[in-house]
């Protein structure tokens, strides 16, 4: 890469490269971790040079799991981000205001990953039918808020279900590590728990010589069908958030 040149979009992989990568390292037993950096991580690793970003993603915090302070979290997100085998970023053909912040991002931190593919590979996989038959042989632990009402369905599509747990924000990642370390049964971790997912992939992948996949809304999109809205998802947690606290 020339020195300073921080067009990340060049270097993307497609989504059949991501796919041969992951199943190679799922051949010879290797800990391989897919991280994903959207508009939450990127606004975190913009901070504190860009602390209007970390206030704009305010309403969002709750839902995408951020239970610490910006410091903390972007921490975290700096070692995911040089941990990670692959980094799913913001491509900019589908948000370039957000693809440039993750260039000046990179360029601050003076880092560009050795691996990158879009951010949305996972929603892409499923839009394009690969997701299934890539799954259909795989022993798979889900992760996150909806991973048991997932399990349904992904054993109605013939993916194997080694385990599932609840992901719901920061400081559950140990809990949750932990619980992946102790069953050695599964061979892929998808995990969609906003912010968290990006933090653990790495971390679970290196602990566990597994394949960690932060997989984000494609769960929500299998879930929800065509009716799914990340606004409602939204709305509906916020709603559940604030009467939780009220009592």
């Amino acid at each position: 890469m020339v020195e300073g040149n921080y067009h990340f979009e060049k270097y993307l992989l497609d989504n059949m490269k991501v796919i041969k990568l992951l199943d190679q390292a799922i051949k010879q037993n290797r800990g391989f971790s897919l991280a994903r950096f959207g508009i939450g991580e990127i606004s975190y690793l913009s901070y504190p040079a860009n602390g209007l970003l970390v206030q704009e993603f305010k309403r969002y915090e709750s839902y995408a799991g951020v239970s610490n302070s910006p410091e903390i979290i972007r921490r975290e997100l700096i070692r995911s981000l040089r941990d990670t085998d692959i980094a799913g970023l913001i491509a900019p053909w589908r948000l370039d205001p957000w693809a440039k912040q993750t260039r000046t991002v990179l360029e601050q931190l003076k880092f560009m990953p050795t691996k990158a593919c879009c951010a949305w590979i996972m929603q892409s996989l499923l839009d394009e039918g690969t997701l299934w038959s890539w799954l259909s042989n795989k022993k798979v632990f889900l992760v996150g808020r909806r991973s048991k009402e997932a399990e349904i369905v992904f054993k109605k599509q013939g993916v194997q279900i080694a385990g599932s747990i609840n992901l719901n924000g920061y400081e559950e990642l140990n809990k949750v590590q932990n619980e992946l370390q102790s069953n050695q049964k599964w061979e892929i971790a998808l995990i969609s728990a906003g912010i968290p997912a990006t933090i653990l992939a790495p971390r679970i992948a290196k602990f566990t010589q597994k394949v960690a996949i932060d997989f984000g809304h494609a769960l929500d999109m299998i879930l929800d069908g065509k009716v799914y809205k990340h606004s409602d998802l939204l709305k509906k947690w916020n709603d559940q958030f604030k009467e939780e606290n009220k009592n």
